[in-house]
């Protein structure tokens, strides 16, 4: 609910705050408020003209616990975006040092089921190139096997066995059953018809 009150420019912002105390009958300067203009935080002892040449200001008053929450929300955000910026420019640096070797093939779509959750995976041949896929927990293991042969272009009869952490990996198994986690690196056995 929004409460206009009337105050002189000179008058600090306390004197506000206090007249909309009166209206409600509660001491908010009591609740050790966070006074904020915008998103410009003001202090009691502001005075109104140091706001700016407004003919109306509209402060509004939180009690710290609130404002406290808030700004928590903001820094736990503010923490996954920049979690999310590191880790796609860790992953541009790991395609590019990959392009740079010249043994490597990217999948340039990635392959997506029903899951919008990526799991980057390396996949390794025997020659040592790498192949880095974008998969979903959703994603068939078999789906993988296929997207790798037309990758390594593969002749088209071309068998091929995953495995992770020295085990075969079942090509009916989705990537989200097993024990593979973003950033892991499979090894290809290939055997030729």
């Amino acid at each position: 609910e929004h409460v206009a009150v009337v105050v002189f420019t000179t008058d600090v912002v306390a004197v506000a705050v206090a007249a909309y105390s009166d209206i409600f009958v509660v001491d908010v300067l009591a609740t050790d408020p966070v006074l904020m203009d915008r998103s410009m935080r003001v202090f009691p002892t502001s005075t109104l003209a140091s706001l700016g040449d407004k003919l109306a200001v509209y402060i509004k008053v939180f009690p710290r616990t609130v404002y406290n929450r808030m700004r928590e929300r903001e820094a736990v955000e503010m923490a996954r975006v920049e979690g999310e910026r590191e880790q796609a420019r860790r992953d541009l640096e790991m395609v590019r040092e990959l392009q740079h070797t010249g043994d490597t093939q990217i999948l340039s779509e990635p392959v997506y089921e029903q899951s919008t959750q990526g799991i980057r995976i390396k996949i390794r041949d025997k020659a040592g190139r790498d192949t880095l896929l974008l998969v979903t927990a959703a994603t068939k293991v078999q789906a993988v096997v296929e997207n790798y042969c037309k990758l390594a272009q593969l002749p088209p009869n071309t068998r091929v066995r995953l495995e992770f952490d020295d085990e075969a990996l079942d090509p009916n198994d989705t990537i989200g059953s097993t024990e593979i986690e973003d950033d892991d690196m499979l090894t290809a056995y290939c055997i030729e018809p």
